[in-house]
């Protein structure tokens, strides 16, 4: 089976990309890894918020979507070990 290219990452709008194509990819075996690229691209976007500028509203959007990233993991019972493993490949 073909597998589509990872969005690349930019620092405003590249976790979005990256966290919708977590949410929407229906191949179970590449979702761990979808998640944990999304939880990476987040993060990194929340280091910057911190260190640039305070913007409360995109700091909550951030929050909502790790906390649906782990929800999703959980749900589909995905275990914390293949995100950790995943996002250290």
């Amino acid at each position: 089976m073909k597998r589509s290219p990872l969005p690349k990452e930019s620092s405003r709008g590249g976790w979005k990309d990256l966290y919708i194509a977590a949410l929407f990819e229906n191949d179970k075996g590449r979702l761990a890894e979808r998640i944990a690229i999304a939880q990476l691209a987040i993060g990194s976007r929340r280091r910057e918020l911190l260190m640039s500028r305070n913007d409360p509203q995109e700091r909550q959007h951030l929050d909502n979507a790790l906390f649906s990233l782990h929800a999703l993991a959980t749900s589909l019972a995905i275990p914390p070990r293949m995100v950790a493993k995943a996002r250290a490949a």
